[in-house]
């Protein structure tokens, strides 16, 4: 009886070393990740830590990652790992909990975006630019719709767009949420003078981010010159900024 039992344990032992050895991107792929719409270009590593090359979801482009699996939570049934991301757009680091469904939840997350890499940034951030900081607990995606959102978002956009905003802005800030499906980033800030700059961005996976910015309150006269020339339009008492939508070019069969 001994030596089975024995037996047995050596044969588990053989096992897992073997499931050691097993290539990351295989590990993925059998574990219904790459059906999700996730793809990558190159795969370098085994199960238990590795690097994804040329990351796209659903056609988007988002940069490589570095991953390490989580042991701790292997053991519970739930495929993690800790995530150090790098993209055009920014750079990131959290947890990655992959989910049947598919549905993938972000955890102890850490992203900074730069606003200067996406497309239909504003004439003003073009010259000073700035960055979108994300922090919180969890975002959760079933598909490629946001289901939970716990977090807050910041930003030094006002600090360097002095120039044409002026200063005495209060930090410029707001709490993640879902709404309809996409993750909805709002920054919110005032400055003494009462005038108030909201801006909205609204993401999800494999689809292409949309904001606005909207200027409100007490506009003097020198902001009220400078609003137009950096792309604003007047609507009512506000100044709006909404990015011109993309013209895809024809094509002859």
């Amino acid at each position: 009886m001994i030596r089975f039992f024995l037996v047995i344990l050596l044969l588990l032992i053989a096992a897992i070393a073997g499931l050691a050895f097993l290539p990351l991107g295989t590990a993925l792929k059998y574990s219904g990740v790459s059906s999700s719409g996730a793809e990558w270009s190159r795969s370098v590593g085994s199960v238990l830590s590795g690097r994804l090359e040329g990351l796209k979801y659903k056609g988007t482009t988002y940069g490589d990652a570095d991953l390490e699996l989580d042991a701790n939570a292997l053991l519970g049934g739930n495929l993690q790992y800790a995530v150090a991301w790098t993209g055009n757009h920014g750079i990131g680091n959290g947890k990655v909990s992959f989910e049947r469904g598919p549905a993938i939840t972000l955890k102890d997350y850490v992203i900074t975006l730069d606003l200067l890499e996406y497309e239909k940034t504003a004439r003003w951030l073009q010259q000073s630019g700035g960055k979108v900081k994300l922090q919180g607990p969890a975002i959760r995606f079933a598909g490629n719709q946001c289901v939970e959102a716990a977090g807050v978002a910041t930003s030094d956009v006002l600090d360097l767009n002095r120039d044409v905003l002026g200063s005495g802005w209060s930090e410029l800030r707001g709490d993640l949420s879902c709404d309809d499906g996409k993750l909805l980033i709002p920054l919110q800030s005032e400055n003494a003078a009462g005038t108030r700059f909201a801006a909205l961005l609204r993401v999800a996976p494999g689809s292409a981010g949309k904001f606005e910015v909207r200027i409100s309150g007490r506009i003097s006269r020198a902001l009220g010159f400078a609003l137009p020339l950096a792309g604003f339009s007047r609507s009512g008492d506000e100044f709006v900024f909404v990015p011109p939508a993309r013209v895809r070019a024809s094509t002859t069969p």
